[in-house]
């Protein structure tokens, strides 16, 4: 600690000679302490084991950013150990509610390092954020007194003015209290982000319209670190993941392997007996339903298992009762479109009224939101009573105030609660056991069957591909190079009755590998579209279903918005899952309902992707099973499209490499099929 204190001191003289007093003070906190460091950590890779990284936090570590690189990072550094993650950040929540579901979203996959970011999301320091990060230190280390914690601190713009006076953020100064009576070492990313904007090498906030170039920095080389205030550009996310990288180095050296103790508490108000109470396990009338877990609410929040099993009420008068010993009180749910209003009533003498619609409450968007009773409950027993209220919001008043008006009321027309539990900081009375949570991976085969193609269909064009050749009169070939290929006619053969993209190691004069792909020169618009196919079985590949216009094509084709609907984009090294999405790119381009789909092995056996198009919806399907739903007047005039089947070589889906050892695969297509109504 001696040696760390003295190069800080000196990197502080330093940075007063080059950048002057502004630039010092913004370096004068320390940016990570070590503390006990990660030493049980350090131990479990020093041996060649498995080590279990859990991240507790919001959107910043939910996002694809310094989260996913830390793990890389961890990878590269320590080949000999297997990193597995445990991704526990929900957007939009702080220390609160990560305190309730720890048990939940964290210890029960028994993590060996817990990063916990809160410092953005808590807002500004308080005693009760004290409590919360107290509450999830005794709960982890009762629960797994080996596990090491590691307290991280982001930074948005209102936590610039304390760092650049040499001081922390709030939030982090009411964690580091935590963090320094139980010996944790923590890590404050604000540090480097003010010294550089003291130095004027990045700008805090660019607004999206200004460009940058590949490496994120504008016209006048400096990076940008956000583009809303608060969450960070990739490079942002880099800057980030690179610092962390070093001061994890310096905690795997600090400490000796040993069980945590748990001193006396800092605060008798604690959150140690926080937790996360099922609607299965308390007292609920009929008007309340289960919502299947296959449900887009349950699927479209972000990390896998985060949202707890859901129930749903619409009628007025739906009612929840339950007793607790305790002193706080909450509720969680998905905020929506269909949200109404509810009331909690405690001890029949106090009573709140809330909501979990707001302003985000768009179609389609489905996330967790806690809400809280803002009423002090003293020490005891008390009564809870829920119930869903006649009174209905003002919902287009709130989003238009937003700046986003209602265009469609219909997903808007519901008034009612999605709800995943209570949240208390005591022990429930009299509750039921919950019935045991479904741990595996939910797939599209989950779904129910829908008949394919739908109802009033009948077939107008298709490829069986039972040639030998091509049919050059009905396809274009692909020619284009795109990421890690070029894509050329010869890469596209026909033999035993399927149409086979070839995936090479290939030099061409843009790229090291070759691949393939076909577009109709027919165009289609509504309708619905099949596939057969299997991707490439090895990582580095890049399969696609899609319909967009091609300018090879009919030349009479009604450009309209250029629409381009991806039916199926797999990336072959997550061949368990795909994407299904809309983009609309005239007159600018947007995106549109974007569903990630799990499925089974997409390489090791023929699916079936569908789609039906409609003035009024795009309906995706996989083997049968409706998997995403995008309204259709997203797309203001629908134009003409050409069917693309496709591969690339490409770092979509955090590709780092092609895996050249099994080459050449194939990306291998059965059929392609488009019906039409009479």
């Amino acid at each position: 600690m001696t040696s760390h204190l003295h190069f800080l001191r000196r990197f502080t003289r330093v940075l007063l000679f080059l950048f002057g007093a502004s630039a010092a003070s913004a370096a004068a906190a320390p940016e990570f302490q070590l503390r006990s460091g990660l030493a049980n950590v350090a131990a479990k890779i020093a041996r060649g084991e498995e080590v279990r990284v859990a991240f507790l936090g919001g959107s910043i570590t939910a996002a694809s950013g310094w989260r996913v690189f830390t793990l890389e990072n961890l990878r590269r550094a320590y080949p000999a150990a297997k990193f597995t993650e445990i991704h526990a950040a929900v957007s939009g929540t702080g220390s609160n509610y990560g305190a309730m579901r720890l048990q939940r979203d964290v210890l029960r996959h028994r993590p060996d390092l817990l990063f916990v970011e809160f410092a953005v999301n808590d807002g500004a320091g308080s005693p009760r954020i004290e409590a919360q990060m107290e509450g999830i230190v005794r709960q982890t280390w009762a629960a797994l007194p080996s596990t090491d914690l590691c307290f991280v601190y982001t930074v948005n713009e209102p936590h610039l003015k304390d760092l650049l006076a040499g001081g922390i953020q709030s939030t982090a100064r009411s964690m580091e209290t935590i963090a320094a009576h139980y010996g944790i070492p923590s890590f404050n990313f604000g540090i480097e982000i003010a010294r550089r904007v003291a130095d004027k090498s990045i700008v805090f906030t660019a607004p999206a319209a200004e460009t940058v170039d590949a490496a994120g920095r504008d016209a006048r080389g400096r990076l940008v670190f956000t583009r809303d205030k608060t969450h960070p550009t990739d490079a942002g996310h880099r800057i980030y993941a690179t610092r962390l990288a070093a001061a994890l180095t310096e905690f795997f050296r600090t400490g000796q392997p040993a069980p945590h103790p748990l001193p006396a508490p800092v605060r008798a108000d604690h959150w140690a007996a926080a937790r996360l109470v099922t609607v299965a396990e308390v007292n609920h009338d009929d008007l309340w339903l289960a919502v299947p877990p296959n449900d887009p609410h349950m699927t479209t929040q972000g990390g896998e298992n985060l949202v707890p099993p859901l129930w749903v009420a619409f009628e007025p008068g739906a009612k929840i009762e339950f007793r607790f010993t305790g002193t706080v009180l909450g509720l969680i749910g998905l905020k929506g479109p269909e949200n109404g209003q509810f009331r909690v009533t405690v001890d029949d003498r106090d009573s709140e009224t809330g909501t979990l619609f707001d302003s985000y409450s768009s179609p389609g968007r489905f996330v967790l939101k806690p809400w809280f009773f803002s009423k002090t409950l003293a020490p005891g027993e008390h009564r809870v009573r829920l119930e869903i209220l006649a009174t209905k919001i003002d919902k287009a008043a709130i989003l238009a105030k937003a700046g986003t008006p209602i265009t469609d009321p219909k997903p808007f027309a519901a008034h009612g609660l999605y709800l995943g539990g209570f949240l208390i900081v005591g022990e429930p009375i009299g509750t039921k056991p919950p019935a045991p949570e479904r741990t595996g991976k939910f797939t599209a085969l989950d779904l129910p069957v829908a008949p394919t193609p739908p109802p009033g269909y009948t077939l107008a064009w298709a490829d069986e591909f039972d040639g030998t050749t091509l049919d050059t009169t009905r396809w274009l070939y692909r020619t284009d190079t795109r990421y890690w290929s070029t894509q050329t006619p010869a890469n596209v053969t026909m033999h035993d009755g399927h149409l086979w993209l070839a995936c090479k190691k290939e030099k061409s004069a843009k790229s090291d590998y070759t691949a393939g792909g076909v577009i109709s020169r027919q165009v289609f618009r509504h309708g619905y579209y099949e596939a057969r196919f299997k991707v490439p079985p090895t990582k580095g590949w890049h399969t696609s279903f899609w319909m967009m216009h091609h300018a090879g094509a009919d030349p009479n084709a009604h450009l309209g918005s250029r629409q381009e609907i991806d039916v199926c984009e797999n990336d072959s090294v997550t061949p368990l899952l795909y994407g299904a999405n809309l983009h609309i790119w005239h007159p600018a381009h947007k995106g549109h309902g974007h569903r990630t789909v799990h499925t089974p092995d997409e390489s090791a056996d023929f699916h079936v992707w569908g789609c039906e198009f409609t003035p009024d919806k795009i309906t995706y399907y996989f083997d049968g099973r409706i998997v995403n739903t995008v309204d259709a007047h997203l797309v203001p005039d629908h134009g003409d499209m050409s069917i693309w089947l496709t591969v690339i070589a490409s770092p979509l889906g955090k590709t780092d490499s092609v895996d050249e050892s099994r080459l050449p695969v194939y990306a291998v297509f059965d059929y392609v099929r488009f019906y039409a109504k009479p």
